[in-house]
């Protein structure tokens, strides 16, 4: 007579894994949030163009919740002599807690024919991107 054919044991699954939020992330369901660009010096000035890009677009959007995130949209540059990098803070204050405040995707909705080739510019110019949720002390 054969063995009983033993069937193995049903395999547990597997957790799912989330990558953690990253630079791409810009919801702050905390209310404000700052945005950090390393930027490589010599590509400051082209970079500066892009926020000036990005502000016209604040300027010229046509979505209420657009409109609304605009107002409290604020755009920094180091004031230090920069080394290897400048600094640029896009600050949100008091930010919309379901909002996105990337820059891309306001460029896709307001100036979308421009989307891909100031896409290239800022790739070319940004060292990295820091995200920070604030929460408000006083």
């Amino acid at each position: 007579m054969p063995p009983p054919v033993q069937t193995p044991p049903p395999a547990a699954a597997a957790p799912v894994v989330r990558p953690p939020a990253g630079p791409a992330d810009y919801v702050f369901p905390s209310g404000a949030g700052l945005v950090f660009y390393y930027v490589k010096t010599p590509k400051a000035s082209d970079f500066e163009q892009i926020v000036g890009r990005i502000r016209e677009a604040l300027t010229k959007a046509e979505s209420s919740m657009l409109k609304q995130q605009a107002l409290n949209w604020r755009i920094y540059k180091s004031a230090e002599p920069a080394t290897d990098a400048t600094v640029f803070v896009f600050a949100f204050d008091p930010a919309i807690a379901t909002a996105s405040y990337d820059p891309l995707l306001l460029l896709a909705e307001v100036l979308p024919a421009e989307v891909q080739p100031l896409y290239d510019r800022l790739k070319d110019a940004v060292i990295k991107i820091e995200r920070m949720g604030l929460t408000k002390i006083r």
